[in-house]
Formats: structure tokens, C-alpha cells, sequence
């Protein structure tokens, strides 16, 4: 019970804070990933395979922003 609560909220707080306005938008791709290491947890303990690789499309798509902002930091101190 107190698991699902967890997910629930996170899920929400992500939504909310991805659809918001876009200096809060960080803030969501957070709660994001948050909420699919919540997932990734709930499918290996339950031995659901496909719930463990739909988790780790989404944990890819909300770390998304972030890998591109290392990236784009490493390109500019390279031709800085």
C-alpha cells in the first residue's frame, strides 16, 4: 500500500511538474526518474519483464534532458 502510494505521487508530481512552466520542468524529468527506479523496482521483484523494459524506455526519455546538457557542456569546454 505504502509503495503504490509512493509511485502515485511521484507519478503525479511529474506530470505536474513536466507539463508546467519550464523553468519547474527539471524538477518533473526528476520526479520522472524517480518514478521509474519505483518501477524498475516493482517489475524485478515481481518477475514482470515486460514492465522492467517499458521502466527503462522511460527512465531514457526523462534522463534525456540531462544527458544532453552534459553533453552540450562537454562540447562547449572542447571548443571553448
Amino acid at each position: 500500500m505504502i509503495f503504490a502510494l509512493l509511485v502515485a505521487v511521484t507519478t503525479c508530481c511529474s506530470a505536474w511538474f513536466v507539463t508546467g512552466p519550464a523553468q519547474h520542468r527539471h524538477i518533473g524529468f526528476l520526479f520522472g526518474l524517480a518514478d521509474t527506479v519505483l518501477w524498475l523496482f516493482a517489475g524485478m521483484s515481481a518477475g514482470k519483464l515486460f514492465v522492467v523494459i517499458v521502466a527503462a524506455f522511460c527512465a531514457l526519455c526523462f534522463a534525456r534532458p540531462f544527458l544532453r546538457a552534459r553533453l552540450y557542456s562537454r562540447l562547449r569546454r572542447q571548443h571553448g
